[in-house]
């Protein structure tokens, strides 16, 4: 239990800091989501309706109303993966296209039209196929999971027309299973009708024989002598009628085989490599249909997923040249064993010739002619029996029934208003978090000491909280200003107009009882806010880093602290004179030398009139001690950077200014040094050299992490050590931890 309230605070802070960070770019957030909710209204009110015309059909696998075998059993019961491919087979939809003139309907072409004497045209070709795929792109087939149903939906702007079309569509695939269910049937009834003509030529020509025979002979009942090869010969009639049998069957066998396509062909056993190469076959169909809805014919996964297709179709295309080879090896052993038989049946005959039996010829040529009677007989009854199954595509007695025919539909499916709407929302608050989210850490900048421990492994010494109220960037216009700052590279430094005003009111709020300083102004502004407002929670910061200075450096001899920042506009001018302030306000005998010698900052904090600074100590114009300036503060005295004209870096370089940072330890227990920024020019990385300590200073919300990575970078090329980093422009409210926070609400006036 103890463990989890780190884990549960952990988790706290990392959704205060998300929280925070989407309402630092609240305006920018905001102003995607508003994009993001326009265009969602656009697509409701300015976006064509679409109507979806829809349909449900059942498939029976075990419907058969004939009593008997039906002879296309080889075609197999289609499942509803095959009932959708052939729903969205490019036949059955020019079909439907031809039947409802839909390439010449200007509501379904958008206004074209073919013209009728290109109809054999390359062009008119290339029109039909896009209006084909048109049609497809409409199409939607699903079979519902767990039922035999399966459901047909058509969308298109014209309502009665979408209900049209589907209606026909059911109409044209009912009339192509017909045709394609019976086709085998027809062929069969058409071989059958041959077979029973050719069987009943043999038999009136034996008949008349058998009447020549008994008239010239007088022909009686077979002796005992003769019964055994009449025997012999009635057991060979027999078995050559059943042998004829098998042979017809094993032919009709073979033709429907060679009439039948690859996929309609089924076997019994589910393993096998034609049942496997079918279920792929339809996977790969259906796939390639379901894609088409989206994607081009053209696209090269389109090509591939098509390549594939017409692979899987040769390999069932050459198993069923197998099965055709192997049906055709059956029918010639069929063929032979009744040749044999025939063969035999003749040497018989030829010894009842031999021994001049007229009986035996008699009766044989007697059984032989019954024997193809009863042939005769079972051939007529299969005739029979496919010529009905055949006739039924007239009663269109089918396995696929039409449950819910298409009717008109009243609202539109697209756009649907509310469904809409309701998306819309949601992508705006997520489109407007995550934008706010993403530029918080796209222009990643320091925030936080953890920002600054992660960065560089460097110890924060101490963090000033911002002016909320006063700098804090208000409005869409100052934030947009202060991103596109970010964004490319320049300082943020707020809003400039409100900026200036608020200095000018600084400046007409003179109030020199509080300060004793001329100029100063009574706002709160951030330079010696020690003075001013010394029960400020910017004040106490200031005393508090005063206190981790003081601790860490105690019985130290390192006196001399360069402050320095990445970038300009860090504010590090203001923290080394408050810190100055706080030093001198512990009793501390502290001197401020502004080095920077480009652009001085400390004589207009302090608001000093003077005639000598550093620039001339270091042109051999004055001593020392004639820069050396006090302050209207206790203990805080400032030697100012001076106007001289001097090249900076090579006066910073010389022996004199180390000669001078050693005088002024020897005289004063704190010594801070205000330089330029690290990354603009090289003066502070020479003062680095002379100085004890080194301290960065960073502007929260402004310093990008990337400089500082590159200032510490810099300072370990130079073998540079930092004491730290102070993190100025803080909001408490972002800063990590609870306590922070807490700090916050209790800094804040009664």
């Amino acid at each position: 239990m103890v463990e989890s309230k780190p884990s549960q605070q952990n988790f706290l802070e990392q959704i205060l800091y998300y929280w925070h960070a989407i309402l630092r770019w609240k305006w920018t957030g905001l102003t995607v989501a508003l994009i993001i909710l326009v265009i969602t209204v656009g697509v409701i009110f300015i976006f064509p309706h679409v109507y979806s015309a829809r349909g449900t059909i059942w498939i029976d696998e075990g419907s058969n109303i004939l009593p008997f075998e039906d002879l296309n059993r080889l075609s197999g019961e289609i499942n509803a993966q095959s009932h959708s491919m052939l729903l969205t087979s490019r036949s059955l939809v020019g079909e439907v296209i031809d039947r409802l003139k839909l390439a010449d309907n200007p509501d379904f072409t958008g206004g074209k039209k073919i013209v009728a004497h290109r109809s054999a045209s390359k062009d008119t070709i290339k029109y039909k196929e896009k209006v084909i795929d048109n049609f497809l792109k409409n199409l939607s087939v699903t079979p519902i999971s767990g039922t035999k149903l399966i459901e047909v939906t058509f969308n298109h702007q014209n309502p009665e027309l979408a209900a049209q079309i589907l209606n026909t569509l059911f109409d044209c695939y009912i009339e192509m299973l017909v045709k394609r269910k019976y086709y085998a049937s027809e062929q069969a009834t058409e071989f059958l009708t041959n077979q029973m003509a050719a069987l009943q030529k043999d038999i009136e020509e034996n008949e008349k024989k058998l009447s020549e025979l008994s008239t010239e002979q007088g022909i009686l009942p077979t002796s005992s002598a003769e019964a055994p090869l009449l025997t012999k010969i009635t057991e060979v009639n027999a078995a050559l009628t059943a042998a004829t049998l098998d042979r017809v069957n094993k032919l009709s066998n073979y033709n429907q085989l060679k009439s039948m396509r690859p996929e309609d062909i089924s076997v019994a056993d589910s393993n096998s490599a034609l049942a496997k190469l079918k279920e792929q076959y339809l996977l790969l169909s259906r796939e390639y249909a379901r894609r088409l809805a989206n994607i081009k014919p053209e696209y090269p996964e389109m090509q591939k997923l098509k390549s594939e297709i017409e692979a899987t179709y040769e390999a069932l295309q050459a198993e069923k040249e197998n099965m055709i080879k192997s049906a055709y090896a059956d029918y010639l052993g069929a063929l032979a064993k009744e040749q044999n038989l025939q063969r035999l049946l003749d040497e018989l005959k030829a010894q009842v010739y031999k021994t001049n039996s007229n009986v035996i010829l008699y009766n044989s040529l007697k059984i032989e002619t019954d024997n193809k009677k009863a042939l005769l007989e079972a051939l007529s009854k299969r005739q029979s029996e496919t010529d009905l199954a055949s006739r039924l595509k007239d009663l269109q007695a089918l396995n696929v029934w039409v449950v819910d025919k298409a009717s008109v539909p009243v609202d539109p499916s697209f756009p649907n208003r509310k469904k809409t709407l309701l998306i819309g929302l949601i992508l705006a608050l997520l489109g407007g978090a995550g934008t706010s989210l993403f530029i918080n850490y796209l222009v990643a900048t320091v925030k936080s000491s953890r920002d600054v421990s992660q960065a560089t492994g460097l110890a924060t010494i101490g963090t000033i909280p911002a002016f909320e109220k006063e700098f804090k960037p208000k409005g869409p216009l100052a934030e947009y200003r202060s991103l596109r700052n970010l964004l490319s590279g320049r300082p943020d430094s707020g809003d400039k107009r409100r900026t200036k005003a608020v200095r000018t009111k600084e400046r007409s709020d003179l109030s020199p009882a509080v300060t004793g300083i001329k100029g100063q102004a009574a706002t709160r502004r951030i330079e010696l806010i020690l003075a001013r407002e010394p029960q400020s929670i910017q004040a106490e910061s200031f005393r508090s880093i005063r206190t981790t200075l003081m601790l860490s450096l105690m019985d130290s001899n390192r006196k001399a602290f360069l402050l320095s920042s990445p970038l300009s506009q860090d504010g590090k001018s203001s923290v080394i004179s408050n810190l100055g302030l706080a030093l001198a306000q512990a009793h501390k005998k502290v001197v401020i030398v502004d080095s920077d010698l480009r652009k001085p900052r400390q004589d207009k904090i302090f608001e000093l009139d003077y005639s000598w600074g550093l620039s001339h100590f270091l042109s051999s114009i004055v001593d020392a001690t004639e820069v050396i300036l006090p302050t209207p503060y206790t203990n805080l005295f400032i030697v100012p950077a001076g106007n001289a004209q001097i090249p900076p870096l090579e006066a910073l370089l010389s022996d004199k200014m180390k000669a001078f940072i050693t005088f002024l330890k020897q005289q004063y227990d704190f010594v801070l040094l205000d330089s330029p920024p690290l990354l603009a020019i090289s003066d502070a990385l020479v003062l680095s050299k002379i100085v004890d300590n080194l301290i960065l200073v960073v502007r929260a919300g402004q310093t990008p992490i990337s400089a500082l990575k590159q200032v510490k970078a810099k300072l370990d090329a130079h073998h540079l050590n930092c004491l730290g980093v102070i993190i100025n422009g803080v909001s408490l409210l972002e800063q990590e931890g609870y306590y922070s926070r807490q700090y916050y609400h209790y800094s804040k006036p009664l």
